[in-house]
């Protein structure tokens, strides 16, 4: 074993040097001062020793202090040494002077860049503390960041204005460039972006939570659990809100058994969306009713209509179905009690009561006023009330998720007895999961088939004139979003094949639903002409924007989704209002009074061709007059 050799005089200086660099700028710069007077003093004092010395224009030798001053001059303006008229020997010494002077500055210069461009790099990069007062703060980073913050903006462009603030743990130049690269800018909203752990309750202070009004958590794109989630939330709950500021937290959890622990990690009120139960319920809905995802689209996005919660009191004392009428710009939902429970669509002679709000659907809150109507309903373009018949359905699943199961039992609530699902999917996951759900299922006749469902022969085989319904999933498996859909697109492509095939120029004999997970790949799938997409990023973002700007509208959220509540349906006009035949939106309301629901708005079939919603009109003004004919629908909220 060698013994180490005791340091030398160089091992030491290193060292020490070593040492005092870590220090940072001020101490170099304080060592620069240092030296530059240590230097100025020997070059003083050797000139005084070799009797160089000069006098000045009088003749008088120049004191220290003076000589001082002279070598610290001729030390840091090289320029000056040009006007010595004095001997060789005191030339050379300020010649001296100069270049050790020449050096130290170029030396403290050069630290002094490094510093400040250190500075200003740090600034870029987020480290900075923010100085905002009522923000939202987005706590994580995902996919999306980019529906929030487009959707937050969205609602703050009939205000003054407001400000996101997102922390994040990945570097601020790169979230920088990706929001300015998604987004087509934010209006009057400001958004600042700060690098750092979220999970760390240490440098929560640096976003100012005390002073938000609402927070959002997002799960990272690459987490299978919910762990980050629920670390942040308890980072959170360490920072108390100032005094006098009432804020909620909003957040996504994978693992409903997460649910009620997410809840309990702060004194804040707490909204958790479970993304796979939600993404289900609106793939179930979806499925069998196409259409179903503009309309949701529309109410929970803030670019066209949303809803709010308006005071009750112009309408108190007056029947949920008068209060229907008493809206020229909105379309009234329903009601949020004293005890603040939220009943969509309630009895159509219920009374409003004092200190009771008005739930509405409106473009903006400033149109949500009390228009009284007096006019006439045409009652001879009302079509008596019937109770249709359910027939049988039959599901086709083509592609395996975590939430098959769930989708699968929404179909099961839905559907009539009789009805039949079939999944097609190469995942081995797949089968043991469906078996032990059919099971469970009564009503429902569930088989799987294992295939590949990019493979033009294995849909071939799945016969697709026996299914009412068709829905292609993206594969979990597969981490890239784009690569996912890569797959749905496929098969969305040989299933319009197979289509027209069958059809030959024919309506399609099935519906086609999709669900995507990158907002990009819609534009894609319009080339094989679903009739409808589900984007569940897109879905996840916008209710999270939604309740970050109102935490209320969770329990009108939970309702709507429900299989049990209210629900949105679209249904033939002619079983509301006699078709082909002028009347205004105020008969078409009534008709849906006397059915006990509420009408929301219309799908024309033929719409015209840059309409965005595909013919869907959510919240028409009531004066409007139309025709409608056999293949369009009426969009009510309803239980069956």
């Amino acid at each position: 074993m060698s013994t180490p050799t005791p340091p030398t005089l160089g091992d030491r200086f290193r060292y020490r040097f070593d040492a005092l660099m870590s220090r940072g700028a001020w101490a170099l710069i304080l060592w620069h001062l240092i030296m530059a007077l240590a230097a100025v003093l020997a070059v003083s004092l050797l000139v005084i020793l070799c009797g160089e010395v000069p006098a000045d224009a009088d003749g008088v030798t120049l004191g220290f202090l003076a000589l001082l001053w002279t070598t610290l001059m001729h030390a840091i303006d090289p320029g000056t040494i040009t006007g010595d008229e004095g001997s060789r020997g005191w030339q050379t010494l300020m010649m001296i002077a100069t270049v050790g002077g020449i050096l130290l500055v170029g030396s403290l210069v050069a630290v002094l860049v490094a510093s400040v461009a250190q500075r200003f790099d740090a600034l870029r990069r987020g480290h900075s503390r923010v100085l905002e007062q009522g923000h939202t703060l987005v706590l994580g980073w995902s996919r999306q960041i980019f529906t929030i913050v487009s959707e937050l903006a969205a609602a703050n462009q009939s205000h003054k204005g407001g400000c996101i603030v997102i922390y994040a743990d990945l570097d601020k130049l790169w979230m920088d460039q990706a929001l300015r690269a998604q987004l087509r800018g934010t209006g009057r909203t400001r958004v600042v972006v700060r690098a750092g752990d979220p999970t760390d309750p240490g440098t929560l202070h640096l976003v100012a939570p005390e002073h938000a009004r609402s927070i959002v958590v997002l799960a990272p794109e690459a987490a299978r659990d919910d762990t980050q989630v629920i670390r942040t939330l308890l980072a959170v709950g360490r920072c108390a809100p100032a005094p006098g500021r009432s804020q909620h937290v909003v957040t996504e959890i994978r693992d409903p058994r997460n649910l009620a622990v997410a809840r309990l990690t702060g004194e804040r009120r707490i909204e958790v969306l479970e993304i796979g139960d939600l993404v289900a319920k609106i793939a179930v809905q979806t499925c069998l009713q196409s259409g179903l995802s503009v309309v949701y689209d529309e109410l929970l996005g803030f670019a066209g209509d949303e809803i709010y919660f308006v005071d009750a009191a112009p309408l108190v004392g007056h029947s949920f179905a008068h209060a229907l009428h008493q809206f020229e710009d909105c379309t009234l939902l329903g009601l949020r009690g004293v005890d603040g429970r939220v009943q969509l669509m309630p009895a159509m002679d219920r009374v409003v009561a004092t200190g009771e709000k008005l739930i509405l659907i409106a473009a903006d809150d400033n149109r949500c006023n009390v228009r009284p109507w007096s006019g006439s309903i045409d009652e001879a373009c009302i079509v008596a009330n019937h109770n249709p018949t359910h027939s049988p359905e039959r599901t086709l699943i083509l592609g395996w998720n975590t939430r098959v199961p769930a989708i699968v039992r929404g179909i099961a609530a839905y559907v009539a007895p009789g009805s039949a699902v079939l999944v097609v999917s190469s995942d081995p996951a797949a089968a043991p999961a469906l078996a032990e759900l059919a099971a469970e299922l009564h009503n429902v006749t569930l088989e799987h088939r294992v295939g590949d469902i990019s493979d033009r022969r294995v849909l071939d085989a799945q016969d697709p004139r026996a299914w009412h319904h068709v829905m292609v999933l993206p594969d979990d498996r597969i981490e890239v979003s784009t690569e996912a859909d890569a797959q749905v697109l496929v098969a969305l492509l040989h299933l319009r094949d197979i289509a027209a095939d069958l059809t030959i120029g024919l309506a399609r004999p099935f519906s086609l639903v999709s669900e995507m997970r990158d907002v990009r790949s819609r534009d894609l799938a319009e080339v094989a002409r679903a009739d409808d997409f589900i984007i569940s990023d897109r879905f996840i973002g916008l209710l999270l924007a939604q309740l970050a700007e109102n935490a209320e509208l969770s329990a009108v959220f939970a309702e709507l989704f429900d299989p049990e509540g209210a629900e949105i349906y679209l249904r033939p006009a002619a079983n509301y209002v006699a078709l082909d035949r002028e009347l205004d939106l105020h008969t078409l309301v009534q008709s849906g009074v006397r059915r006990g629901e509420v009408v929301i708005g219309i799908r024309l079939a033929r719409p015209t061709p840059d309409d965005p919603n595909h013919g869907i009109i959510v919240n028409p003004r009531k004066s409007t007059r139309l025709r409608l004919s056999r293949a369009d629908q009426v969009i009510v909220l309803a239980e069956s």
